[in-house]
């Protein structure tokens, strides 16, 4: 069967019952055909299987033997099923519109030469998440890591980086939307090849917006859609590119992600 959507989430011991709860109310709310594929990355803290079937019976549940990282994980749930748009949605989210789904859908009929559409994101308290930006200067770990540069150029850096100049209540054509959760044309994805295996987690998301932009598909970011994401920011937990490196792995991840994306792109 062929999909109007596909909803892909990657979880590696972490699968909220919020979200799968959510899901299920999204998927019988709308006259779309849904698929909910997820690919669990050998979680030992709870049965993936048996959590999403107690919640969607319908559920593709991929089971792997170790942490393949989000993007190459996010390929093979892909592969999993045919659609006419993937949304990759974090298993850390809830969704409370139950028209998420079918207004993302309608953005991208009435738009067909968009490539990527994402919601806004809200941390759970409902503030805003700076989830739609603008790509990257080869130096911002450096600037978001360390002390090493003018507090003045680190700040210019952050302010434009995280698009503190827009007030994220407008429709807008942005560089990147985060890949906590954001709908890309089936076609468009599989074209580009999906995203990028090289990057095991993070960038993985700058470097797939960047490629859909240069087929000439554009990224937008669409305020009035809203969902809820408990944003954990592993990889920041420990300060410092050194201590990073050495105390936390997704902070190396981070780092290591941003040498490919460097050598790739810039």
């Amino acid at each position: 069967m062929k999909y109007d959507i596909a909803i892909v989430t990657v979880s590696t011991n972490m699968l909220h019952e919020a979200c799968l709860t959510s899901v299920r109310q999204l998927m019988d709310a709308t006259p779309l055909k849904i698929a909910f594929v997820l690919v669990d990355n050998g979680s030992t803290k709870f049965n993936a299987h048996a959590l999403a079937k107690s919640h969607l019976k319908e559920a593709h549940v991929i089971l792997r033997n170790g942490n393949h990282g989000f993007g190459r994980s996010s390929n093979r749930g892909a592969r999993e099923v045919e659609a006419d748009y993937y949304f990759f949605l974090n298993p850390d989210t809830c969704i409370k519109d139950l028209t998420l789904l079918s207004r993302l859908h309608d953005f991208m009929k009435q738009h067909p030469k968009v490539g990527i559409a994402a919601p806004k994101i809200l941390y759970m308290d409902g503030r805003v998440q700076e989830t739609c930006r603008r790509f990257p200067s080869w130096f911002a770990p450096i600037a978001q890591r360390t002390k090493l540069l003018p507090k003045k150029l680190t700040e210019e850096h952050r302010k434009r980086f995280l698009m503190e100049d827009f007030g994220h209540n407008k429709r807008r054509m942005v560089d990147w939307v985060q890949g906590s959760a954001f709908m890309i044309e089936g076609e468009l994805f599989h074209q580009l090849g999906g995203f990028d295996d090289r990057f095991w987690m993070y960038y993985e998301d700058v470097d797939l917006c960047r490629r859909s932009w240069n087929e000439g598909r554009p990224v937008y970011y669409l305020p009035d859609v809203e969902i809820y994401h408990a944003y954990g920011k592993e990889s920041a937990k420990v300060e410092g590119i050194v201590s990073g490196i050495v105390k936390n792995n997704k902070a190396r991840q981070h780092i290591l992600s941003w040498m490919k994306y460097t050598l790739k792109w810039l």
